[in-house]
């Protein structure tokens, strides 16, 4: 941290302001997927689609909030009405309110069923005369049934009772919710693009002290990302949802006082651009400035009801995405010059490949969280953890390993042996592939736990996470630079937010394979840890088929568009930019 005193103080206050940003972000990601079934009692495979198009919405913000920025508020401003709405959104999440409720309807008969706040076991216990039994047994015949079979011991005695479960949510509350989630999605949209952007605003072309700046920005991502998913998490486990989601808003109040306090320091840097009118009315009275933050507010309106038709949204993802596509294809084959299309396509098998990668590595905070609840063994020498812990997994190996991964490249570009772009492609798809082979290794082993749940060693997935982790760092600065040396010239805005609708489809498509490892409420374990190997398996082979097919094609992609790849100069210069400005991976929101 020492490093900090040789760079201009702005990198103080955005430092901190980031660090507590992805705080509040991860911390509460972490603890998502269990809050939406857990405490609202969703089922699964809505939580899961909610979950995919909440993601997929915060990921489309950029687009809005960066263009905004650059064309009429500055960084500075947009950053700060950002934090204010992240500040609002994460505040409502911890005002949760009740739990929702469950009944169970047996001929007419309503018996309360009640369950703790947070159990990764997930205890019930059924209401008998005031008295609160314990469910041995709480089944569901099938996916989206109301039937369930509950089974409990009462005076010795073993007692089964079929009836519909009736499940009745506050409102009110649940109103929040989808409010916290919107004014999130929306704040992103206006922070995340910005505060990177005045990073570089601090430093003169040529300012050799740019690469380390980022790279200590960069530190400041996943130190945050880190300690929110330990202290996110265990304050939820041991004290409730509101001390976990309430930590994540503290986190942002706090990043959100650094900047504001700090505005000084940044110089004048990140206002707006010059010969921007921002104070005459322009339309209804209200000056642009306040044109653009309603707008921000209206992204917010837009996603609170496509948040409630999630489903809907999804569906709608897959023709966009579809038809942004082919509509790009159409482009290329009458626009532009061969050598300009042929750099073209290698851009869309990089972008479109993208789409698994992340749909796979998306997998962590949606079905591989609820894995970690109910099949690995959560303990460090003896001392248990919540499995939200695991999300930071990837933080830590990332501080770790993503500067030795920078130092290799540079070792290897100075050798003029460093990969091409399509190579490491294909490497970050065999690396996320090989993490689930590992997961079914480890699924090969489990062993029955004191109820009788089935488990695997944290190991298993502690490896597994490092290997997603190192062809993350492999695939993503990757990505981004190529989309700056590939895209036509004319478009290469728009190809930046092609490959942002990529990142955001992934977790559509994330959604979606996360369902497929859900089965029946109550169903044997055994039942639950096959489907979940049976779909990680597939995914590790697809990821591996696609990579081996990129390692295969990489001399024809490579000499398809060596007219892009060589315009930098001699001796392949341009591989230094095949990392971000601090030469290591960063946040995909970053860009």
């Amino acid at each position: 941290m020492w490093q900090l005193r040789k760079h201009p103080k702005g990198l103080y206050i955005l430092f901190f302001a980031e660090m507590w940003e992805r705080f509040s972000y991860y911390g509460m990601r972490a603890l998502l997927i269990f809050y939406l079934t857990w405490h609202f009692l969703f089922e699964s495979s809505f939580s899961l689609t909610l979950y995919g198009a909440y993601v997929a919405l915060v990921y489309l913000g950029p687009l809005l909030g960066g263009w905004l920025a650059d064309k009429y508020i500055g960084f500075r401003k947009a950053v700060t009405f950002g934090a204010l709405m992240l500040v609002a959104g994460h505040g409502l999440m911890g005002l949760h309110g009740p739990s929702a409720e469950e009944t169970l309807n047996v001929d007419g008969t309503v018996y309360e069923l009640e369950r703790p706040e947070y159990s990764e076991a997930r205890e019930r216990f059924i209401v008998i005369d005031g008295e609160e039994i314990a469910v041995d047994g709480f089944v569901q015949p099938e996916e989206g049934s109301t039937t369930r079979e509950v089974t409990f011991v009462q005076n010795g005695e073993e007692t089964t009772l079929v009836g519909t479960l009736e499940e009745s949510r506050n409102p009110f509350f649940t109103t929040i919710l989808f409010a916290a989630l919107a004014l999130i999605v929306a704040g992103v949209g206006f922070l995340k693009p910005n505060i990177s952007t005045c990073v570089g605003a601090l430093y003169e072309q040529g300012d050799r002290r740019r690469d380390s700046g980022f790279t200590l920005y960069y530190m400041g991502i996943n130190l945050g990302s880190f300690l929110s998913g330990i202290f996110c998490a265990l304050a939820a486990a041991t004290l409730g949802w509101w001390a976990g989601f309430g930590l994540a808003a503290v986190g942002m109040l706090a990043g959100l006082i650094v900047f504001v306090w700090g505005q000084s320091w940044l110089e004048g840097r990140a206002d707006p651009p010059a010969g921007v009118d921002l104070k005459t009315p322009v339309f209804a009275g209200l000056n642009r400035e306040w044109l653009v933050y309603g707008a921000g507010l209206a992204f917010a309106v837009a996603a609170f009801f496509l948040l409630q038709i999630a489903s809907i949204m999804t569906l709608a993802m897959h023709g966009v995405f579809a038809v942004v596509t082919l509509g790009i294809i159409v482009y290329m084959l009458t626009k532009l010059e061969a050598d300009t299309r042929n750099a073209m396509i290698g851009l869309l098998i990089l972008t479109v490949s993208s789409v698994l990668f992340w749909a796979l590595f998306d997998q962590g905070p949606t079905s591989l969280n609820l894995f970690a609840a109910a099949h690995v063994d959560n303990q460090v020498m003896g001392s248990p953890f919540p499995a939200p812990v695991l999300q930071s997994a990837n933080p830590l190996y990332i501080m770790y390993f993503a500067p030795l991964i920078a130092v290799m490249w540079t070792w290897l570009g100075n050798k003029g042996i460093e990969p091409n772009s399509f190579i490491k492609f294909g490497l970050a798809m065999i690396q996320i592939g090989a993490g689930f082979f590992v997961l079914n290794l480890g699924i090969q082993t489990a062993v029955p736990d004191a109820d009788g749940a089935l488990r695997i060693s944290v190991l298993f997935i502690m490896l597994m996470y490092l290997l997603h982790t190192t062809g993350e760092i492999f695939l993503s600065p990757v990505g981004l630079s190529a989309v700056t040396k590939l895209s036509a010239k004319q478009i290469v805005g728009f190809m930046m937010g092609y490959w942002f609708l990529a990142s955001s489809y992934a977790n559509v498509i994330a959604a979606g394979v996360a369902q497929a490892t859900q089965v029946p409420e109550g169903a044997p374990t055994e039942v639950s840890l096959e489907a979940y190997n049976a779909v990680y398996l597939q995914l590790g082979g697809a990821a591996v088929g696609l990579g081996v097919l990129l390692l295969v094609l990489s001399p024809w992609l490579r000499n398809l568009t060596k007219h892009a790849e060589r315009s930098l100069g001699p001796h392949e210069k341009e591989r230094r930019s095949e990392v971000d400005p601090a030469g290591v991976s960063m946040d995909r929101t970053e860009s």
